[in-house]
């Protein structure tokens, strides 16, 4: 069993995927070039980071951003921000690539481009993987050890994290396991554009949902890792419910950091 620093009952990751244009651009016929929604896209990292930044600051949490390296390129001066205030950043393709074909050697060569893509930035070496559209391959695990990572943040199996095994031997591999309810998606994301989609709830309705599910794994010592895109999640009402959560989060008992601190925990706390 694991247990939390200084007697914390929970660990909380608030973990954003800043998708920004690929959420659209990855969304079938006519999105690439459909300028509307990629100003959707842009409202990410243009409007949405500053605010959960400033946010995050309030509340002295630091977190954890997943970004493609394709908008890491567009966007370094967000990239740079985030990884001043003392931000983690993630893995989280090139292009937010969704395909169940991809070969070990076209994997590994997306995961070296966008690595050196993020460290020239701010230098920031990964250490977590979050794939785009949960996409994950049979050599999957051994390609993040292989790249030096030390969790994944991909599986749904679990409330709580667990060690990866290959080959039936237990590898120091953290897995931080994710879930839709969590994820912000769920519920304010809506598009008339194919694939449709029509989620749309009162930030009040997410607090609830977010804060009895906080409560409910906390009585079990467990953690919840957020899966937050800025382009929703960053408008003003939903970020003021977003403090007011990690508020009542922290009143309570939660530990708040990152992927990688919470992953190096688990693993010191079980000798690797």
């Amino acid at each position: 069993m694991i247990t939390w620093p200084n007697g914390k009952r929970i660990a909380v990751m608030m973990a954003f995927d800043l998708d920004a244009e690929t959420m659209w651009t990855t969304r079938g016929d006519g999105n690439r070039d459909h300028i509307t929604n990629l100003s959707r896209g842009a409202y990410g990292p243009k409007q949405g980071v500053p605010r959960i930044l400033s946010m995050l600051d309030t509340w002295n949490v630091k977190a954890t951003f997943f970004i493609p390296g394709v908008i890491a390129e567009k966007y370094p001066e967000v990239v740079r921000e985030i990884s001043s205030r003392g931000h983690e950043i993630g893995f989280h393709g090139y292009e937010h690539e969704e395909f169940t074909t991809t070969t070990y050697e076209e994997e590994h060569a997306t995961m070296l481009r966008s690595e050196k893509i993020i460290y020239d930035i701010c230098g920031q070496k990964l250490a977590g993987h979050r794939a785009p559209g949960g996409v994950i391959h049979d050599y999957s695990l051994r390609l993040f050890l292989e790249h030096g990572y030390i969790y994944s943040s991909n599986w749904r199996d679990s409330d709580g994290p667990f060690f990866h095994q290959i080959n039936g031997q237990t590898v120091p591999l953290v897995e931080l396991p994710k879930d839709s309810i969590f994820d912000d998606t769920a519920y304010d994301f809506y598009t008339d554009s194919a694939p449709e989609r029509y989620e749309l709830k009162s930030p009040g309705e997410m607090f609830e949902i977010w804060k009895d599910e906080f409560d409910a794994l906390a009585s079990e010592g467990r953690m919840i890792n957020f899966v937050l895109h800025p382009q929703f999640i960053g408008r003003v009402s939903r970020v003021n419910m977003l403090g007011d959560l990690i508020g009542y989060m922290l009143s309570r008992g939660a530990w708040l950091d990152t992927n990688k601190a919470v992953a190096s925990h688990i693993l010191k706390q079980k000798g690797f």
